[in-house]
């Protein structure tokens, strides 16, 4: 189970860092070479980041129901918690996929940096708690 908790978090993290680094592109770029960004961020978004998302989640789940102790954990409460605020920015960079397909002149490339740099925080703070455990 833990493998496959592990691919969907490489998957799921990995596109969402993709899909930052696209839709930063896209204030850059005029015509047909935005709206093919903005349409593969889309596709990505809806096929390799919700799959990624949903695996990481299940078999987290499904992981914990296997090893309950593991919730007594101090540890395991923050990596939920950032695990949910990771939900948030997957949330918010949908809706803004969202919003540019309707209006791609609103692209802010800072927006996305900052998606980006917040999806990476949030991958290294929970690296650093599964693998050191610090209470």
């Amino acid at each position: 189970m833990l493998v496959f908790h592990v691919f969907g978090v490489i998957l799921w993290v990995g596109s969402l860092l993709l899909i930052s680094t696209l839709m930063m592109l896209v204030a850059d770029e005029v015509g047909v070479a935005k709206e093919r960004l903005i349409v593969g961020a889309r596709r990505l978004f809806n096929f390799s980041s919700n799959i990624g998302a949903a695996v990481a989640i299940l078999c987290g789940a499904l992981a914990l129901a296997a090893s309950p102790q593991t919730l007594e954990r101090g540890w395991m409460h923050l990596k939920i918690l950032l695990v949910l605020i990771m939900l948030a920015a997957h949330v918010r960079l949908y809706l803004r996929i969202v919003a540019i397909e309707n209006d791609p002149g609103s692209a802010s490339r800072r927006e996305f940096a900052i998606i980006h740099g917040v999806v990476s925080a949030l991958l290294l703070l929970i690296l650093v708690l599964v693998f050191i455990r610090p209470f």
